[in-house]
């Protein structure tokens, strides 16, 4: 939902700027989206962890590409640009 800055009244403004850490101009305009927090990010050790296991993951999956010839990569991943600048 967009809203112009100007149609704003005086406390929706002053609560939108406290958010934003600035002041808003009346030329401006917001737009709100609510959305769900998937989940909150890990904190302590816990965070420890998620990072210790995220870097195995990537440890692992780079095992798997060892034996990959380094032009084959190379193309994959210059195939999988192009992919991606086109779509």
């Amino acid at each position: 939902m967009w809203h112009p800055v100007r149609n704003l009244s005086p406390e929706q403004r002053l609560a939108l700027e406290s958010l934003l850490g600035r002041g808003l101009r009346d030329d401006e305009g917001v737009s709100i989206q609510p959305s769900h927090i998937l989940q909150e990010a890990p904190i302590g050790a816990e965070r420890s962890r998620a990072y210790q296991d995220y870097l195995a993951s990537l440890d692992r999956l780079s095992m798997r590409a060892a034996d990959t010839d380094d032009d084959a990569m190379d193309a994959a991943i210059n195939e999988a640009c192009r992919l991606a600048r086109h779509s």
